[in-house]
């Protein structure tokens, strides 16, 4: 059923009742394909308790991991090759708050964004790298790009660590 509702959201559905409508105007062979039988559809009730009760850090790393084993290698070197970077997020400074700041791993070849990870007023893009890598499994024979800013030594150790 998460399947389903993501299918809804990429559609541009966004609400609860969006996305159960989705759902019920969908045909039947596009339910069937997503692991649902036509004439037991969910409830906008059941989908909203099934979304709220997902750990959007689990949902994130499953779609991020589903998502790497699709990525192909790169065309030169043959390897994968991930873009780490960060940006703050246009329109999203109020009069009160700081623009959102988020950091996110992209696979080069795809442009698939791999995993995210918000970069709050709290902390900063270097002690979110590793959190942010962590989302993403096997890291072997991949090469990863990012700004000056992450030449740490903490951070050359740790993708060491990781292969």
């Amino acid at each position: 059923m998460v399947s389903s509702a993501v299918c809804a959201v990429v559609a541009g559905y966004r609400s609860y009742t969006a996305i159960a409508e989705w759902v019920a105007d969908a045909p039947d062979t596009t339910v069937l394909a997503l692991g649902i039988t036509p004439d037991r559809r969910p409830s906008e009730a059941m989908i909203r308790r099934l979304l709220q009760a997902l750990d959007p850090q689990l949902l994130t790393a499953a779609i991020g991991e589903w998502l790497a084993g699709r990525a192909t290698p790169g065309a030169t070197t043959g390897r994968r090759a991930i873009a780490v970077d960060g940006k703050s997020l246009r329109g999203s400074r109020t009069t009160d708050t700081a623009a959102r700041h988020v950091m996110a791993a992209c696979d080069q070849a795809s442009g698939v964004v791999l995993a995210d990870t918000d970069v709050d007023g709290k902390t900063n893009e270097i002690t979110r790298f590793q959190p942010l890598l962590d989302q993403i499994g096997d890291l072997r024979d991949t090469v990863i790009t990012a700004d000056a800013l992450h030449c740490q030594r903490e951070h050359v150790t740790y993708l060491a660590e990781r292969g």
